[in-house]
């Protein structure tokens, strides 16, 4: 009977590991994550970490991105966007890493940011395979909802398409085939910064760049606003 048990035992934590095994995403701070999956990534790692990471589940994930390099030119900071890439691949129970091209002037990152040469690394350090498209937009380019591109890209059929019916990112095995966008109500405003705003890509710079010292005071005056 205690040997039963124990078997019992061991096969629902087994059961239970493989349900939830995930991957994880390491997303350097030059490249803004848009979408994992058709839904808003969920980044962890501090404001002004040189790189974030997002767990995705095992098995097909679909992610959109672009790479943003900034440069100092002249004291002031430019930064190089490249084509919005939305990209399908299969993984399992890796920590992958993205590989970009390192751009040593703002005129070579114009010059060759597009078409984006670019993979992901399993943790032996190999391109793993995936398929990757343009996600392209007619319309005004500043605030897109790059989730919901995704999805009418996927409905649309594109290489790099996924099925809708499929697994988001947070939500384990949970179909999104049937359900729209949920908008909440709230009596409290809020104010969100554009994701690509320049002023972020400045701060993000400057802190990297200042002395322990300075990012301690820096952390000490954030802490009390």
């Amino acid at each position: 009977m205690q040997l039963s048990l124990k078997v019992a035992m061991a096969l629902s934590i087994l059961a239970s590991t493989n349900l939830y095994a995930a991957t994880t995403l390491v997303v350097p701070e030059d490249v803004k994550l848009l979408a994992v999956n058709m839904e808003k990534p969920k980044l962890e790692g501090g404001l002004f970490s040189s790189e974030k990471t997002i767990e995705i589940p095992d098995g097909t994930n679909q992610i959109v991105f672009k790479y943003q390099p900034a440069f100092e030119t002249n004291e002031n900071l430019k930064t190089v966007y490249s084509d919005v890439i939305i990209a399908k691949f299969d993984v399992e129970n890796e920590k992958l890493k993205f590989e970009l091209p390192e751009f040593k002037t703002l005129r070579q990152a114009q010059n060759n940011i597009s078409p984006l040469d670019w993979q992901l690394l399993d943790t032996k350090g190999q391109p793993i395979a995936l398929v990757e498209d343009v996600l392209e937009s007619d319309g005004v380019q500043i605030g897109r909802n790059y989730p919901q591109e995704s999805r009418n890209y996927n409905i649309a059929g594109g290489i790099a398409s996924v099925a809708v019916s499929y697994v988001t990112v947070n939500q384990h095995q949970q179909s999104v085939s049937d359900i729209e966008p949920r908008v909440e109500t709230s009596d409290t405003r809020t104010i969100t910064v554009p994701e690509d705003s320049p002023m972020v890509d400045v701060l993000k710079t400057m802190y990297n760049k200042a002395s322990p010292a300075e990012k301690a005071a820096f952390k000490n005056w954030l802490a009390e606003q």
